[in-house]
């Protein structure tokens, strides 16, 4: 069977994309999370993966794998199409879930380590994150997952270096607090409600290269909405770094009566990740 490539790339809060995405029916994979979310170098990590279908969760033991080939700077994906392959990429085992240490070189290959040779360091993202991603395989789909590592700040002045490695606090995954929904009408409109605890946007030293100073940011947050049947306006609703809020809504027009599910996904700029999934009684 062809495998069929889905890229799990940091989310961007949009809630412009085409809402169609909301509807799971087929199976998709919704996430690859990483616990913890961020980490240093030779410390370990725990993966696993999030696969929906129209019936329910699907169960998965994936075959995992660090990628280890960089992306060229003028590919515009999010990792390089190395990684599909088996030359250049480390094993991690089979299952449901695995572990695994993050490189050594991960810095070298995805961060703002200099290579031997004269290159120029590689650019952050927009929190000032880098990743190193990891694969994992399935029977008909590849998904990739992308871990926060933290790296040395390229090009700072040495107390700036100092400061930044002693303040600089790593990310910790989201929490979802329960959604409340059972048992729904058919065919009507349901208000949708995520909540989260306060403190779930996190706080963090952040770089800023105009001023060339450390200045504090807070994560920004996108809840992704899925459902398996009826529809949804939106499929994903942004929190901006400035927007203190704990909750997002939308409004669920529902299926026919008969079962259903509801999946939520929220994640932090800096690459954590949430899953909830609830069933749902449609009558």
């Amino acid at each position: 069977m062809k495998r069929a490539v889905v890229i799990l790339a940091l989310a961007g809060c949009n809630d412009l994309l085409d809402q169609r995405l909301a509807i799971v029916d087929e199976p998709r994979v919704l996430a690859v999370i990483a616990e913890p979310p961020e980490a240093v170098p030779g410390t370990s990590v725990d993966y696993a993966i999030v696969v929906a279908g129209p019936d329910g969760p699907i169960p998965a033991a994936p075959a995992w794998a660090y990628c280890a080939a960089p992306k060229a700077p003028t590919e515009d994906n999010v990792v390089s199409p190395a990684c599909l392959g088996d030359e250049l990429v480390v094993p991690l085992g089979d299952g449901p879930v695995v572990r695994g240490p993050i490189p050594m070189e991960a810095c070298l290959n995805f961060g703002g380590d200099t290579k031997p040779g004269g290159f120029r360091p590689r650019d952050p993202d927009p929190t000032g994150g880098f990743y190193q991603p990891v694969r994992a395989l399935l029977e008909d789909a590849v998904a990739f997952g992308l871990t926060r590592i933290q790296c040395k700040l390229p090009n700072v002045a040495p107390e700036i270096s100092v400061s930044y490695d002693r303040t600089y606090s790593r990310n910790t995954n989201p929490t979802l607090e329960p959604l409340a929904l059972a048992t729904v009408p058919a065919d009507s409109d349901v208000e949708l409600r995520a909540r989260w605890p306060v403190g779930t946007a996190e706080s963090y030293v952040f770089y800023d290269r105009a001023s060339q100073q450390l200045v504090v940011r807070r994560e920004s947050l996108r809840l992704s909405w899925f459902a398996t049947g009826g529809t949804l306006p939106v499929d994903a609703t942004a929190v901006a770094e400035s927007d203190p809020a704990t909750e997002v809504r939308t409004t669920w027009r529902t299926p026919a009566a008969g079962p259903a599910w509801v999946y939520l996904v929220l994640r932090d700029s800096r690459g954590g990740i949430a899953v909830q999934t609830t069933a749902v009684t449609v009558q």
